[in-house]
């Protein structure tokens, strides 16, 4: 009895020193403030409780490894690199996996990050336990989702996927159109000499940025945006500015900021502004496209056809209406073409020869190689794709520059439909999974010694045929049924690409460049891209 009473003696006491403070602090601090004051404090005390709400791991994925919160987001809001987020924030959890399966946020919450060859292959065999998620889908006012919109290939599922899917494959099955590449190749590479200083300090990446913008205008719907000839016009500059704004962190992790706020944004709403200009352009085009379906059908031959009429051409083809695509449907589906093999390739490029300036012994075996099939001379050749196969080395150099920079850092989250094992690790119901591919083609358990540039892993009897046998170690296009659809062609454009400048030009980095080290990657999320890369030319000829 003694210890209860002194038990409630101390609670009385608590009790009324609270109640000290509620009289004498709390009630008079109310009253000094306005209404005003006290809905703010309400609603920041609201936001607070839900920040902390979001950086808590839920309580059936704590069983996961799980990157700390606020140090990732404080990465990802504040630019920084994806590889020094990598190697500072994500390969140290990695390395108390022992599958390869993390968690990392995501948008509105966490995402499981998969990392390991084995978890990675069943997540892409398994396409029906692991649909594409609808996380962008759902945020119709983003400009993210205004651009590739809710219908296209990359983000359907089940049957809707598959009409899309069985139109668009005669499109990328096909013969590439490796005349179109040449052509347009040759005429990058005489920009190279009238602009800027030569061919010394070449500003690399624009010019393949360019390249690569006419090469998906006319190649997927036959419009061409000039951008080698003239890269001031206003498409171009539209389209830059709106693919700059596209992945901003800030928007990509706070949805809700283009939701519920953008009239307090007027930056953001003159890029959407841009957006809706550049919609018009694709409505425009496909109306144009149906109008003159009929002369193009006999008249032109496959070959030469862009993927938009090869689209209209399968659905004028199919038995019934229910098998052809509606103008958004195409409109939505020339987008993610569009943003799948524009800045995709012309960063692998840029990646590409850079690592063949800063690795001149790999350089000269690749050029004795096209030597080897396209002759050698000053004269202008445009290897065909019986040409591009043969390309073994120059194949072997793109695999280990899309293994050390895929363009992709991630894929887009896919939705667990049923509690699943992955690798021997429990996933709920309703989760949501990323491939991670960049932290797959850096984790040292993965790949010996990752950081550096080695195209013989990939040679007979490279380090990659040993580890096809553990599942998926090399993913820069996915795998299984949702594969990039676009990866053909990506891969024979860059072999056009390559084969020419190997054939034309020596390169090597300028003394003084920021990337003689080794390559500094853009800031942000999304896409990569190398930082103020720049090269000195020299013709062979």
């Amino acid at each position: 009895m003694p210890l209860i009473q002194a038990v409630l003696d101390h609670t009385n006491q608590k009790i009324e020193y609270l109640n000290t403070i509620y009289a004498n602090q709390i009630i008079p601090f109310i009253r000094r403030r306005s209404p005003y004051t006290l809905i703010a404090s309400a609603v920041a005390a609201f936001i607070s409780y839900q920040l902390y709400k979001l950086a808590q791991v839920p309580k059936q994925l704590r069983h996961i490894p799980a990157v700390p919160y606020w140090k990732y987001m404080r990465s990802a809001l504040s630019s920084e690199s994806a590889d020094v987020r990598t190697q500072n924030i994500v390969l140290p959890v990695l390395a108390r996996s022992r599958n390869g399966v993390y968690l990392r946020p995501y948008i509105g919450g966490w995402t499981v990050g998969v990392a390991g060859p084995a978890a990675l292959k069943s997540l892409f065999i398994r396409k029906d336990d692991f649909p594409k998620h609808e996380s962008f889908s759902l945020q119709r006012e983003s400009l993210l989702s205004k651009f590739i919109g809710t219908e296209n290939i990359g983000s359907l599922n089940g049957h809707v996927w598959k009409k899309h899917r069985m139109i668009a494959n005669p499109a990328f099955h096909r013969s590439m159109p490796v005349k179109l590449f040449g052509r347009l190749c040759e005429k990058m590479m005489t920009r190279f000499e009238k602009e800027g200083d030569g061919l010394n300090n070449v500003d690399l990446p624009m010019f393949l940025q360019r390249f690569t913008l006419d090469v998906i205008g006319l190649a997927a719907f036959g419009y061409d945006f000039e951008a080698l000839d003239t890269p001031e016009n206003e498409k171009v500059d539209n389209y830059n500015e709106i693919m700059g704004g596209i992945l901003s962190p800030i928007y990509v992790f706070f949805p809700i900021l283009e939701k519920s706020f953008l009239w307090a944004l007027p930056k953001r709403q003159q890029l959407h502004r841009k957006m809706d200009e550049m919609n018009k352009l694709f409505y425009d085009v496909i109306e144009n496209k149906r109008k003159t379906l009929a002369n193009l059908k006999d008249s032109v031959e496959d070959t030469e056809k862009d993927l938009l009429t090869l689209m209209l051409e399968a659905g004028e083809d199919a038995t019934d209406t229910q098998h052809r695509l509606s103008d958004s449907e195409l409109r939505d589906d020339l987008a993610i073409f569009f943003l799948a093999g524009h800045d995709t390739t012309s960063n692998a490029l840029s990646f590409a020869i850079y690592f063949l300036a800063a690795n001149p012994h790999i350089q000269a075996k690749a050029r004795t190689e096209v030597i080897e099939i396209l002759g050698d001379g000053d004269d202008a050749v445009y290897p065909t794709s019986s040409q591009c196969s043969q390309m073994k080395y120059v194949y072997m150099v793109m695999k280990e520059t899309l293994r050390i920079c895929p363009p992709a850092p991630n894929t887009s989250p896919r939705k667990n439909t049923e509690d699943f094992e992955l690798a021997g690790t429990f996933i709920p119901k309703g989760s949501s999974l990323t491939a991670e591919i960049y932290a797959l083609h850096h984790n040292p358990a993965v790949w010996k010694n990752p950081e550096t540039f080695d195209p013989e892993r990939f040679g007979p009897g490279g380090e990659s045929e040993f580890k096809a046998s553990t599942g998926l170690p090399w993913l820069p296009f996915a795998n299984g049924p949702r594969q990039c659809i676009g990866m053909n062609f990506s891969l024979a454009e860059q072999k056009v690409v390559l084969s020419m400048m190997l054939r034309k030009f020596t390169w090597t980095l300028p003394l003084d460049s920021i990337n003689k080290d080794h390559v500094v990657l853009g800031k942000g999320i999304g896409i990569l891209s190398p930082q103020d890369l720049r090269v000195d030319f020299s013709k062979r000829f």
